[in-house]
């Protein structure tokens, strides 16, 4: 055979090996459509670490504990409560939860030991449009996802705080000193609710009509409760 017919073949052959490994490798047309799907890969990592659920939400808003920083909340209508000492705001955010108060404020100012202290607002849901600009202070709701800007809702054991129970027409008295107390009290006489009256040292169960027909209603230095804590009233 012609030796130049020889050498073009082995020419061509080498040429289209050549393509052939580039594109094996990702080179020619694929690599656009490659550098895309790394691109799109790279972009959805990023979105699941800062929370995105694959509804299209931020699954992290909703756990966070949400915190208005240099700020106070006034006026505070049913009051606070002091509850101790405190480092820092999840300190205080701490006492407030443990003491059934849904939410609660960080005094920044340090003493000689290096404590701040801490406060419970007692009308959690009363803090809604109230929140101003205060320095070395913050306040905030005891649950998480639960903005105090929007009022806080949600105690330890679903307690509310400064309400009482308007609607009913007849109650009984109980033998109580504090919500775990008027809790076991009201259980003990078949009640599935209570109401604590904080300076008086006792409580009460509504005996009609039925609870769920009744309306919270504002009462400072009151608290009602359902004797299930998962439970809120009047919906007990």
């Amino acid at each position: 055979m012609d030796p130049k017919i020889i050498a073009a073949f082995g020419l061509l052959v080498v040429c289209c090996s050549s393509s052939s490994a580039m594109m094996m490798m990702g080179g020619g047309e694929e690599t656009p459509d490659a550098g895309a799907g790394a691109g799109a890969g790279a972009g959805a990592e990023a979105g699941a670490e800062a929370g995105d659920d694959s509804s299209g939400g931020d699954a992290g808003v909703e756990n966070e504990y949400i915190v208005a920083d240099e700020s106070h909340v006034s006026p505070l209508r049913a009051g606070h409560v002091e509850t101790g000492p405190g480092a820092s705001v999840e300190d205080c955010r701490k006492l407030a939860y443990d003491k059934d108060y849904a939410a609660f404020g960080f005094r920044k100012a340090m003493d000689s030991t290096g404590l701040g202290s801490c406060w419970a607002i007692v009308d959690g849901e009363d803090t809604a449009g109230k929140v101003v600009p205060v320095a070395d202070h913050a306040v905030g709701c005891v649950t998480a996802g639960e903005d105090i800007n929007a009022g806080c809702k949600t105690t330890k054991t679903n307690v509310l705080r400064a309400r009482h129970y308007s609607g009913f027409t007849s109650h009984q008295d109980i033998a109580c000193n504090n919500i775990a107390s008027c809790r076991a009290a009201a259980i003990a006489a078949g009640a599935n609710h209570f109401g604590w009256r904080e300076t008086n040292g006792n409580g009460w169960v509504i005996k009609a009509p039925a609870i769920s027909s009744t309306t919270p209603q504002l009462a400072v230095n009151h608290t009602i409760g359902c004797t299930d804590s998962t439970k809120t009233p009047p919906n007990c």
